[in-house]
C-alpha cells in the first residue's frame, strides 16, 4: 500500500534538517525526499521546492491569503485581484501538489466568491472590464481544478449553469466550458449532477453559433467528457445515457457544422465527437441520412494528417455497426481509402490498428465487401501491418479480425493470404499473445483453412442427469 503524508509533515522534516542538522535549504530538501522515498511515501501531492513567500508561508498560501483579504474588502482594487489571480494560476499550473495546496488553503471558495459577485454586476451591465475579470477567475478555477475535480460543489454547479444560461459573450462561455470540462474529468458524480441541470440544452444552443469556431470546439470537448466512463470510484456510470441524450441534440448539428468547416482542426474535433455519440443503431442512420458517408470520403481525400485519419477510422467503425450504413459507406467507395490509410500510415501502430478495425467492421458478414477489399489490395496491406508491428497486441488482434471477416464468407481468395505468408505470421502471433486473444488467432487460421488444433471449451463429465 502506498503511504501518504501531509504538506505540513514534509515541511517540518525539511525545517528540522535545516535547524537541527545545519543543512542548507537545498540539502534539507534533498535529504527529506530521500528519507520519505525510502519509506515508500508518495510525494506526488507534496510541494518539494520549499519556495517561500513572506515569512514562513509558501507562495501558494501567501497568494490565497492575499486574495482572501481582497475579497473581504467590498472596495477591492480590480488590478490587484487580477495580479494575484495570475500568480495563483501560475502556481497551480506547476503541478498537482501546488493545486492540492491551493485547494486546502480555500482558494476554491474565494474564487467562487469573486465569480458570483462579479457575475451579478456583469449581468446588470455587460461592461468589458467585468467580462475580463470573470474570464480571469474562470481560467484560475480551471487551473486549480485540473485533476482535482472533487472541489466542485452545488454552488459551483449553479454558477456554471447560470453562466451558460445568461451570458452571451463568447470568451466567457469558452472559459466556462473549459472549467466544466475539467470538472467532468474522472468524476462521474460531477457529470451526473451537471447533466441533471440540463446542460445538454445549453450545448445545443451554443453549437448554433456557427461563427464562433472556438466556442463550437469547446462545446464538443465538453460533450465528449460526458460520455466518459473513467471514474474508478464508481462501479456503474451513466455514459451511455448521457451519450444518447447528447446524440439526439447534437449529432445532426455537428454533422451540419462539419459540412461548412473542413479545416483540419475543426474536422478532427467533429469526427471525434460524432463517433463518441453513435451509441445506438438509429443514430448511425441519422447521420448517414444527413450525408456523413460522402462527407467522410471528401475529408479523407482532402486531408492526410495522422489524427484526422485516426478519428475518421473510429467514425467509420462506429457507423459500420449499422448494416445499412455499412453498405452506404461501401457504395461511396470508402474501401480503397481505408486501404490507402493502412499503406500511408501503416508505420504508426495506432493508425494501423484503427484501419484494420475498419476493414474488420466493413467486411463483417458481407462477402461482397470482402471481394471489394481484396480487389483494393487489402490483403497485402493487412499482412504488411502485421509485419511492421509484430509485438503490438492491438495491431495483431485487429489484423486477425480483418483476415477472418474477409475470408469467412469468401474463401476464393484464401490463396492470396497464403502466398503472403500469413499462416506463419499468425502462428508467431499465437506464441506471443495466445493468452490474450488466442481464440481470435485460431479462428483466423481456421477460416484460412490452415492446420489448427481447436480445443473444446467445455467437456461433459458423463454424469447422468436425474429426471
Amino acid at each position: 500500500m502506498v503511504r501518504v503524508i501531509t504538506q505540513e509533515t514534509y515541511d517540518d522534516v525539511v525545517k528540522e534538517n535545516i535547524e537541527e542538522f545545519d543543512m542548507s535549504p537545498e540539502e534539507a530538501v534533498k535529504e527529506a525526499i530521500a528519507q520519505f522515498q525510502a519509506q515508500g511515501v508518495d510525494l506526488s501531492n507534496i510541494i518539494k521546492d520549499m519556495v517561500l513567500g513572506s515569512g514562513e508561508e509558501h507562495v501558494v498560501t501567501a497568494t490565497v491569503n492575499k486574495l482572501r483579504d481582497l475579497c473581504s474588502n467590498p472596495e477591492y482594487d480590480d488590478q490587484m485581484v487580477l495580479q494575484e489571480l495570475a500568480a495563483l494560476k501560475t502556481e497551480c499550473n506547476k503541478d498537482i501538489a501546488h493545486r492540492v495546496k491551493a485547494g486546502k488553503e480555500g482558494a476554491y471558495t474565494i474564487l467562487l466568491d469573486f465569480l458570483e459577485a462579479r457575475l451579478k454586476v456583469y449581468l446588470q451591465n455587460e461592461n468589458e472590464t467585468s467580462g475580463r475579470f470573470i474570464i480571469s477567475v474562470l481560467n484560475t478555477l480551471t487551473s486549480l481544478m485540473d485533476t482535482q475535480p472533487d472541489l466542485l460543489d452545488a454552488r459551483g454547479i449553479d454558477l456554471i449553469k447560470s453562466l451558460l444560461d445568461n451570458v452571451k459573450n463568447g470568451d466567457i462561455l469558452i472559459a466556462t466550458l473549459k472549467w466544466t470540462s475539467n470538472c467532468c474529468t474522472k468524476h462521474e458524480m460531477n457529470r451526473q449532477r451537471l447533466f441533471a441541470k440540463k446542460i445538454a440544452d445549453n450545448l445545443q444552443l451554443l453549437l448554433k453559433q456557427k461563427n464562433n469556431i472556438k466556442l463550437a470546439v469547446a462545446v464538443m470537448q465538453v460533450a465528449r467528457k460526458f460520455n466518459l466512463d473513467d471514474d474508478v470510484r464508481v462501479e456503474f456510470g451513466k455514459a451511455h445515457e448521457h451519450a444518447k441524450e447528447l446524440a439526439i441534440k447534437l449529432v445532426l448539428p455537428i454533422t451540419d457544422y462539419l459540412k461548412d468547416n473542413l479545416d483540419e482542426d475543426k474536422v478532427a474535433e467533429c469526427l471525434k465527437t460524432i463517433a463518441s455519440l453513435l451509441v445506438r443503431n438509429e443514430f448511425c442512420s441519422m447521420v448517414a441520412d444527413a450525408g456523413i458517408c460522402a462527407l467522410l470520403l471528401t475529408i479523407l481525400l482532402k486531408h492526410n494528417r495522422e489524427d484526422i485519419m485516426q478519428q475518421a477510422c473510429k467514425l467509420i467503425t462506429a457507423l459500420a455497426g449499422n448494416d445499412n450504413v455499412k453498405r452506404k459507406l461501401m457504395q461511396v467507395d470508402i474501401a480503397p481509402i481505408v486501404v490507402s490509410i493502412l499503406y500511408r500510415h501503416g508505420n504508426n501502430a495506432k493508425t494501423a490498428a484503427l484501419a484494420l478495425k475498419c476493414i474488420s467492421s466493413l467486411t463483417l458478414r458481407e462477402a461482397p465487401h470482402a471481394i471489394t477489399f481484396f480487389s483494393c489490395g487489402a490483403a497485402d496491406a493487412v499482412v504488411s501491418a502485421m509485419k511492421n508491428h509484430p509485438d503490438d497486441a492491438t495491431v495483431q488482434k485487429n489484423a486477425c479480425w480483418a483476415i477472418r471477416n474477409m475470408v469467412a464468407r469468401y474463401r476464393d481468395e484464401n490463396c492470396k493470404f497464403h502466398e503472403l505468408g500469413v499462416e506463419e505470421l499468425l502462428n508467431d502471433a499465437y506464441k506471443k499473445f495466445s493468452g490474450d486473444f488466442g481464440f481470435d488467432i485460431k479462428s483466423a487460421l481456421r477460416d484460412l483453412e490452415c492446420d489448427v488444433k481447436l480445443e473444446e471449451q467445455w467437456k461433459g463429465k458423463g454424469v447422468q442427469m436425474e429426471k
